[in-house]
């Protein structure tokens, strides 16, 4: 491994150590249970050892918490599906992985057990430190970040996990006894009565070093940013390996065999993919939903920050995606039901081009582009408006399709492997249509995904690993 810092801000070039050996084989029998807290609620799923579903109960939502959740929702929540769950099925339970929101973090107490005291509320995925923090504490952890990290890196966002851990730290001092959880860290650690573990992916963005699997220098001890948080991070291990047996009142409480192990989460977003079935080097995943965002599969690393390209380590392969501000947000905002997608989609000729095909469909209340054309004052562009809503339809389509090309190609730019197939969720993936014209596009075949829900992802994880 060689580390390069040319001055207090740079690339960080890193050769890849390979993954460590698994220490959890695929379940041959019994279950493995999945949890998944993402934006809107919190949905488990039970599969067995052939990845098939037995047990899937209603999600619990957030309702008016979405932004404003506490730890002991996250933990009503658990509670509550696990409720949900057969007596019969939680008896036969060997392991249980839990996937969350990325950046969603919260300071843990290692003596109580339970969310530091006076701390407020969680930090969710979307909270800024240059906007909610308390005053000078977000712009002096932004100030600590650019001074002390590589250039372009990942923790230099304000939403990043590293950045709410500064914010914390210069409001008032991490004690001892503090230690950053992200959402599925915490969740796991309720399970196990122990201190949160973390995992390769929920802690990229909180600056963990996925080729070389530790944390870097920059944050050790004795460094301006390993002085400030101190022994406030929690050990990381792969996704989908032990971290521990339930603890006995858990497994007292719900009836789980007392060898059932949590093991290492993921990102909700990683447990869609997962879900989704992209098994090869060069498969893909597009999420058509309020927003655009894809994955590619890939046996080399690739990342650009300033493009909003990074990493996630599958094994010894790389998850390598981005997302979109423009998506399907804009379909609702220019008063598109369901009933009329489909009927104007029915009547689009996908071989046709759209009477304009400059479009860049960002809806009117964005300001701003992350990927694949990163700038911070891009506007929506859906004018001329023809005269005809199919024509108008179609021509949102197309631009959306344009934004998904120019993403994969920004991908294999920066090295990443040939794009092989792309398989598709959210609600975008209905329509036929579109799909024919995304593949021709794209030029390789592209289809709705199997299954595209995150819990069903998070349990196969906890079932076969990555």
């Amino acid at each position: 491994m060689t580390v390069l810092l040319l001055g207090l801000a740079c690339a960080t070039m890193t050769v890849p150590v390979p993954a460590p050996a698994r220490k959890l084989t695929p379940l041959t029998d019994g279950l493995a249970l999945g949890f998944d807290f993402g934006t809107s609620g919190v949905r488990c799923a039970v599969v067995n050892a052939a990845g098939e579903i037995v047990a899937c109960p209603a999600s619990y939502g957030w309702g008016n918490k979405e932004r404003s959740q506490e730890a002991s929702d996250w933990v009503a929540a658990l509670h509550a599906q696990l409720d949900a769950l057969p007596k019969e099925v939680r008896a036969c339970v060997k392991r249980i992985a839990v996937s969350g929101t990325s950046s969603s973090m919260l300071l843990f107490d290692t003596e109580t057990g339970m969310a530091a005291a006076g701390r407020g509320l969680p930090r969710m995925y979307d909270f800024s430190v240059s906007k909610q923090a308390a005053a000078g504490s977000g712009d002096g952890a932004l100030e600590l970040l650019k001074a002390h990290t590589p250039e372009g890196h990942t923790v230099r966002s304000a939403t990043s996990a590293l950045a709410k851990l500064l914010a914390y730290h210069l409001e008032r001092p991490l004690q001892p006894s503090e230690r950053l959880a992200h959402q599925a860290d915490f969740v796991a650690s309720m399970l196990t009565g122990s201190a949160p573990t973390s995992d390769w992916h929920n802690a990229l963005k909180l600056g963990y070093d996925v080729q070389a699997l530790q944390y870097p220098a920059w944050m050790s001890a004795g460094s301006p940013i390993g002085e400030a948080i101190g022994m406030a991070l929690p050990p990381v291990v792969p996704p989908g390996e032990p971290i521990s047996t339930v603890s006995p009142d858990v497994a007292a409480r719900w009836g789980l065999p007392i060898e059932c192990i949590v093991v290492g989460g993921t990102t909700d977003s990683i447990a869609a993919f997962l879900a989704a079935g992209a098994t090869e080097v060069g498969d893909a995943v597009t999420s058509l939903g309020s927003t655009l965002a894809i994955k590619l599969l890939s046996s080399t690393f690739a990342e650009d920050a300033r493009r909003g390209v990074y990493s996630h380590r599958l094994g010894d392969l790389w998850l390598v995606g981005g997302a979109s501000n423009a998506g399907c947000a804009v379909l609702r905002e220019q008063a598109f039901d369901a009933g009329e997608l489909e009927r104007l989609s029915s009547a689009i000729d996908p071989s046709v081009p759209p009477p304009y095909t400059d479009y860049y469909p960002l809806s009117s209340s964005t300001v701003g582009e992350r990927f694949p054309r990163p700038d911070p004052n891009a506007v929506g562009v859906l004018s001329p408006v023809p005269p005809e809503r199919r024509d108008f339809l179609h021509c949102i389509l197309h631009g959306l399709a344009v934004v998904e090309k120019q993403g994969y190609d920004a991908l294999a730019e920066l090295g990443a492997s040939p794009l092989r197939r792309v398989l598709t969720s959210g609600g975008g993936a209905q329509n036929p249509q579109w799909t024919r014209l995304r593949q021709k596009m794209l030029s390789v075949p592209t289809s709705r995904a199997a299954n595209i829900e995150a819990a069903y992802g998070a349990a196969m994880l906890a079932c076969r690993g990555t």
